[in-house]
């Protein structure tokens, strides 16, 4: 099964660009998010171990991929922040983007 399978509502060059991010914190952000909708900050600090899961968050951003937070209640019943994929219209289409994106030269 190809991504565009897996993901009808989502451009294939968006799946690329996900696909494209190695990085550990943001990669695991971003699978989250591509195979349940949205990650909590709960979800990353028990299932992924990330301390301050807004900086996760940033590094997803800084991969030029946009992310839109919003409130659930987490299993305490207290109010978290959880992050899903934001206008994929203002997606930078780009592997040069974050902080790799200076050339050699």
């Amino acid at each position: 099964m190809d991504s565009s399978q897996q993901h009808p509502h989502l451009p294939d060059d968006f799946i690329q660009l996900c696909q494209s991010v190695t990085a550990k914190s943001p990669k695991a952000v971003i699978d989250h998010i591509l195979q349940y909708g949205f990650v909590t900050t709960e979800e990353l600090k028990e299932r992924y171990g990330y301390n301050h899961p807004p900086r996760a968050a940033r590094d997803v951003r800084e991969h030029g991929i946009s992310l839109e937070t919003f409130r659930v209640t987490g299993t305490d019943g207290r109010r978290i922040a959880a992050y899903k994929f934001g206008d994929i219209s203002k997606a930078r289409f780009s592997r040069l983007s974050g902080k790799t994106g200076l050339s050699k030269q």
